[in-house]
């Protein structure tokens, strides 16, 4: 400790006209103390910042440090903060941006001293990411790539936050890591040490799950009926207990169908790891004793092994549709037509009736046809000027059944059978009648008949006979007596109006 001696001159005081000399000691006293430099200036990047931190070579005498920040090595140094620690954590940095630190001592009686030398770097962010942030991976060798603020000479990696046995390694990015055998969550962590010469103060990381299996538990599926058809809803599941992944069934002749675990499409429980789907099955589609196999990749991209459904499906197909036409003949009568049904287990074709549009199985039954190729068929004994609706069912030999389109038709407002002309010729004791044909639609009957008088009618003459074919046009009356009789032939339709002949006489 340095001392300074004032001496004092000896002055001639004058004091009432007489004067004394006097001699002064020597008065030692000490000068104000400099204060300490800092000096071992770091930076050390952390999430949200920087650290900066320091030494002192005589702390005693500090009672706290002021901080300085500027843009650029020379730029003007601006006081950042006051700490009375060694250090000092800057937040609030703007990312890209260079940072400029110096620090100063301040002792008692606020007594600053000279800044320290400078040390900067760039704030930015630190991140880590395991190939590039994907959630699973099948292998354990993995890709890791770093985003640094500033270019990084060393780093540690390990999945052990302490870094235990972990050592300092030149910086590569991307850099290649083997993971730690056995299945489940891993986390690597990584720390920097910068070309400025600031480091990573705290630890970043990234984790991923290292997935290599896939298992299917079961596969199977099921439906309200034991063999359904088109229409019909079969649910098909896949149980992995995974969730992530994607799975399908193929069968038959579907490759691929698509499950969920989404809570869609029939699942019932979102991400709980069995895949399902209500299918409604398409009209054209037929499976016989099929084998349904479960198909599963889950999220790392491993491939489960097939796995089978225990039972085998069957799905039947309905009947070919066909087409159904309806013409009306007569005031009684409508005559129905259809295409042919092409399949092997056809067993029958079943016309319904019905007065209105709604005709289905619970309608009039109107006839069963058993044979393939009969195409056509004739409603008789309608009502006159009335609509009929049809349709034809076609069953298979199972039971299944599938409907035509409905058609319809009105019958003809009902007339008068028309006449026909009879004429006799006598043979003996016989009349032989012969009359022209009757061509209606709606032709019923022919019916003979014989009187004593002339003027007869179907109410006062003896019916000899009814003939029911259209195309009978002869009768032959083996009279009983030589007498003279009269003839007469009514036409009858289907509703019973008829028409009389002309009146013949046979002597």
């Amino acid at each position: 400790m340095r001392k300074v001696i004032f001496v004092f001159m000896v002055a001639l005081l004058t004091l009432a006209g007489c004067s004394r000399h006097i001699d002064s000691p020597d008065v030692p006293f000490d000068l104000p103390k400099q204060p300490p430099v800092p000096s071992g200036l770091k930076l050390a990047h952390t999430a949200g910042g920087m650290d900066l931190s320091w030494q002192i070579s005589d702390s005693a005498l500090v009672r706290y440090f002021k901080v300085y920040l500027a843009d650029s090595l020379d730029g003007t140094y601006r006081l950042q903060d006051s700490t009375g620690d060694y250090s000092l954590t800057m937040t609030d940095l703007s990312n890209g941006q260079p940072y400029y630190f110096r620090v100063s001592a301040v002792i008692s009686g606020g007594v600053e001293g000279e800044k320290s030398s400078a040390v900067a770097s760039i704030f930015g962010t630190m991140a880590i990411s395991i190939n590039n942030n994907d959630k699973y991976t099948n292998s354990q060798t993995v890709s890791i790539s770093f985003v640094v603020p500033v270019t990084a000479s060393l780093m540690q990696l390990s999945e052990d936050s302490s870094f235990a046995g972990s050592s300092w390694q030149t910086y590569v990015s991307p850099t290649n890591k083997e993971l730690s055998s056995g299945d489940g969550l891993k986390k690597v962590y990584a720390r920097f040490q910068f070309n400025d010469g600031s480091s990573s103060e705290k630890a970043v990381s990234d984790s991923i799950i290292l997935d290599t299996r896939a298992f299917i538990d079961s596969t199977y599926f099921t439906s309200s009926l034991p063999n359904p058809v088109a229409g019909d809803a079969v649910t098909f599941f896949v149980v992995t207990h995974e969730s992530g992944g994607t799975a399908y069934v193929s069968f038959s002749s579907i490759s691929r169908l698509d499950l969920y675990d989404d809570g869609s499409n029939g699942d019932v429980t979102a991400n709980d790891g069995i895949y399902s789907r209500l299918y409604i099955i398409p009209a054209d589609l037929e499976v016989v004793n099929g084998l349904v196999s479960g198909h599963f990749q889950d999220a790392a991209g491993n491939n489960a092994d097939v796995r089978p459904a225990q039972i085998r499906l069957n799905i039947l197909k309905a009947p070919t549709p066909i087409t159904l036409s309806a013409t009306t003949q007569s005031s009684s009568s409508i005559r129905l037509s259809w295409s042919q049904e092409t399949d092997n287990d056809f067993a029958s074709y079943q016309i319904y009736r019905s007065p209105n549009a709604t005709v289905n199985t619970g309608s009039d039954l109107v006839t069963i046809i058993t044979s393939r190729t009969t195409l056509s068929y004739s409603d008789d004994n309608l009502e006159a000027n009335k609509a009929y609706y049809y349709r034809i069912y076609v069953f298979d030999n199972t039971g299944l059944s599938t409907a035509s389109n409905i058609t319809s038709d009105t019958t003809q407002i009902n007339i008068a059978p028309t006449a026909v002309q009879l004429a006799i010729q006598i043979n003996g004791d016989s009349s032989i009648m012969t009359w022209t044909t009757n061509g209606d639609a709606d032709f019923g009957s022919y019916q003979i008949y014989r009187g004593t008088t002339p003027g007869i009618t179907n109410l006062n003459a003896t019916l000899l006979a009814i003939i029911n074919e259209q195309s009978t046009t002869t009768f032959t009356d083996n009279r009983p007596t030589a007498s003279t009789y009269y003839y007469r032939v009514y036409v009858y339709d289907k509703q019973g109006m008829l028409t009389g002949s002309n009146e013949v006489a046979a002597p």
